[in-house]
């Protein structure tokens, strides 16, 4: 691994993909909000599923149930032997990751805008009142409540001492995860147009990547929030406010010595992470994001079509356009290598990363399969909208 210029890169090999956010385009400002003001991404009609050569299989290792996540970013959070969940209607569970069962249980007062982040024994969930509540990841028992400046519509980020939330209003904070007391805060103003939701923070040793609702790439120094460095992705174009739509919600992907991102109607780039210089970049848009297998970048654009790109250089390299409008989840890698994403109708789909071939299909629930796939010890842990969570395995 070279030896790059900022403690933030040098902690990219450890790094975890984060989570995803759908595209519906909301009003940002209160008084825009007010007039009831808003825009829509245009419809793509689904795609009829057609008869597809299974060569590879899906396996459920467990099955169990929870409250709704309805559209909130609610995905499955693996932590030692243990898998974390958790409902918009306040519900947080804990459970064994290989069994599925239950080790505790607890309903909150309030209702959930987002659900579980944590790390070293701790858990967070935000409440839709814009509060963090933490809790032992052993009983469950409550720790501290703290209040963001508004609510929160993706997990928390902890790791490496820290813990890291992004609110609906631009505002990034660091909390002492033992206390929640605040350690630094810095803002960005969104524009006044802006994609519903946004990416996670990426929390890593020594800084957090964080995109931004414009079109930027920023690191913050994790110490004291100081910009190490930012990177614009793409800059607004066209006349209207929709057309000049370049959010970058996309969860952030890195891998031993390059930064993956890409943005809504802007591009796909690999970034140095030492100083945040674009190496190559090419037109893309999405709000799903990618997944890197190998020396291949998968990603699901806005349309719901799969297009593999090659690392290296930002070629094309496949299409797959069959899936076109089922409103798919971020892709995983899982089965040696293959790409798995879920769609609107509760079904899995898993992609040949060579190819971009169908090659499996398999129906969990009824119902969205969103925003994120979780990848833990060669299993795959779902969640679905209507409160559908399992353990999966797959195979080829």
């Amino acid at each position: 691994m070279p030896n790059f210029a900022t403690p933030l890169a040098c902690a990219l090999v450890s790094a975890l993909r984060l989570q995803r956010r759908r595209v519906r385009v909301v009003m940002a400002l209160a008084f825009i909000a007010l007039l009831g003001a808003c825009a829509t991404e245009p419809v793509i009609p689904p795609n009829e599923l057609s008869s597809i050569n299974q060569n590879a299989s899906v396996s459920t290792v467990w099955k169990k149930r929870i409250g709704k996540s309805k559209s909130g970013v609610f995905e499955a959070l693996p932590m030692g032997d243990m898998i974390f969940q958790a409902s918009m209607g306040g519900e947080v569970v804990a459970r064994d990751k290989n069994t599925g069962k239950t080790l505790w249980r607890r309903v909150l007062e309030d209702d959930l805008a987002s659900g579980v982040g944590g790390a070293d024994n701790q858990v967070y969930v935000a409440t839709e009142n814009g509060d963090i509540q933490s809790l032992d990841a052993s009983t469950g028992e409550p720790l501290w409540r703290v209040s963001a400046s508004s609510e929160v519509l993706t997990p928390v980020s902890a790791g490496f001492g820290s813990l890291v939330l992004r609110s609906a209003d631009g505002r990034i904070q660091m909390l002492d995860p033992k206390t929640g007391a605040e350690r630094w805060s810095v803002s960005f103003t969104p524009p006044a147009l802006t994609l519903n939701g946004y990416s996670r923070p990426l929390l890593l040793d020594g800084g957090v990547l964080v995109g931004l609702d414009d079109g930027r790439l920023i690191a913050l120094n994790s110490a004291d929030g100081r910009v190490l460095w930012e990177t614009i992705l793409s800059l607004p174009e066209g006349r209207s406010e929709v057309e000049r739509l370049v959010d970058l919600d996309a969860p952030i992907v890195v891998d031993d010595n390059s930064i993956f991102a890409i943005n809504y109607q802007g591009k796909l780039a690999r970034i140095e992470p030492g100083k945040g210089q674009i190496l190559w970049s090419v037109p893309a848009s999405s709000t799903a994001g990618m997944a890197i297998v190998n020396n291949t970048i998968v990603v699901v654009d806005d349309a719901d079509e799969l297009i593999a790109f090659d690392a290296s250089n930002g070629v094309p390299l496949w299409t797959q356009p069959l899936l076109r409008g089922r409103k798919l989840s971020s892709p995983q890698v899982a089965g040696d290598g293959a790409i798995v994403v879920g769609d609107f109708e509760g079904y899995l789909h898993i992609v040949d990363t060579n190819t971009g071939e169908l090659i499996g299909r398999k129906r969990l629930t009824k119902k969205a399969i969103f925003p994120e796939l979780v990848l833990w010890d060669n299993t795959l842990y779902v969640q679905s909208v209507d409160g559908t969570v399992a353990a999966l395995q797959v195979s080829r």
